[in-house]
């Protein structure tokens, strides 16, 4: 299987080269952005501008640059425009301390503002574990046809509400007290310690200073922020309803996650969508893309590709806009 995604791979690349696309590593830039509610969005762009735009959101209690296997990825920078940024509450992000900074319109904006500053073209948004859920924020908050490409679930949870305790373990819901307390100095630095561990499937393996960088960025997220991240509500109805009209899905999941059960996901999100791809991927954990990161890579690529060349989904007319934008 992951020959054949190779293979696809290969062939992905000779034709966007034939479309006149050049695929070179242009760097990466670094900057902050600014939402539209003046939320400090914290950004990073690397690869190939003229490829096709994706944007990486990472989850709970973590940072972009949980996605350091991904960004190393030569086969990756040659060809994709990559884009990474902190989920407001988190890393270099702003993190504001009301409810009304955390309702779904507000994610959406911040991926409004990765996509003004960036200036991309109809992306796709890989969201990783709680980021997964940024999903849902943007079938909300955007007009059909949605202006992306395909949504991307990375160990993902679909959105916030009854599904939750469907997918995600007992494991990591009993993480959350922790995460939240603003009174126990000790169950807090234990929790983010515990959490950390529980991220690789082969964590006895995860060398120090990496296992040392997942806890610090656990730490740049305040517990207060914690429960304004975890309390905030979300509607499916637009996921679903897109989902439905053919918005195309990957699901890539670990069948060793100790945070998120992917076969779950996969029994209970597949059905609803008409383009939907699934992967669960053998002894891979929670953050798969780092336990499987050859393999994810291989089936990015093919995905992208696979819609790239059919355009099964309804191409944006140039009267939309984004609600987030207006």
């Amino acid at each position: 299987m992951l020959s054949f995604l190779l293979i696809v791979q290969l062939l992905g690349s000779a034709l966007l080269t034939f479309a006149g696309v050049v695929t070179t590593n242009s760097g990466s830039f670094t900057t902050n952005l600014v939402s539209k509610d003046g939320t400090i969005i914290h950004a990073q762009a690397a690869g190939n501008p003229a490829g096709p735009h994706i944007i990486f959101a990472h989850g709970l209690a973590c940072t972009m640059t949980a996605f350091d296997p991904l960004f190393a990825r030569p086969e990756l920078l040659s060809t994709l425009y990559m884009v990474r940024y902190d989920t407001r509450g988190h890393g270099l992000s702003g993190k504001p301390l009301t409810p009304d900074f955390y309702t779904s319109d507000r994610y959406a904006q911040d991926v409004q503002a990765v996509i003004n500053g960036f200036k991309l073209i109809k992306p796709f948004f890989a969201g990783w574990s709680l980021a997964g859920a940024i999903g849902a924020d943007i079938a909300a908050n955007y007009p059909h046809p949605l202006p992306f490409s395909g949504l991307i679930w990375l160990a993902g949870l679909p959105y916030i509400g009854d599904i939750l305790p469907i997918v995600a373990t007992p494991t990591v819901l009993g993480f959350l007290p922790g995460l939240e307390d603003t009174t126990n100095a000790t169950l807090g630095q234990q929790t983010r310690i515990n959490f950390a561990e529980t991220l690789s499937a082969n964590t006895n393996e995860v060398p120090y200073d990496t296992k040392l960088a997942w806890v610090g960025s656990a730490g740049y997220l305040p517990p207060p922020v914690a429960s304004l991240v975890l309390g905030r509500t979300q509607d499916p109805t637009r996921l679903l309803q897109e989902g439905s009209l053919g918005w195309p899905l990957l699901i890539l999941a670990g069948t060793a996650d100790l945070q998120i059960n992917g076969s779950a996901t996969i029994a209970n999100m597949a059905p609803k969508f008409k383009n939907v791809e699934t992967h669960l991927i053998p002894g891979a954990g929670h953050i798969v893309f780092y336990d499987a990161a050859s393999t994810v890579s291989a089936q990015l690529l093919s995905f992208i590709f696979r819609i790239e060349i059919t355009k099964p989904y309804p191409l944006v007319s140039s009267t939309s806009r984004s609600l987030t934008s207006s």
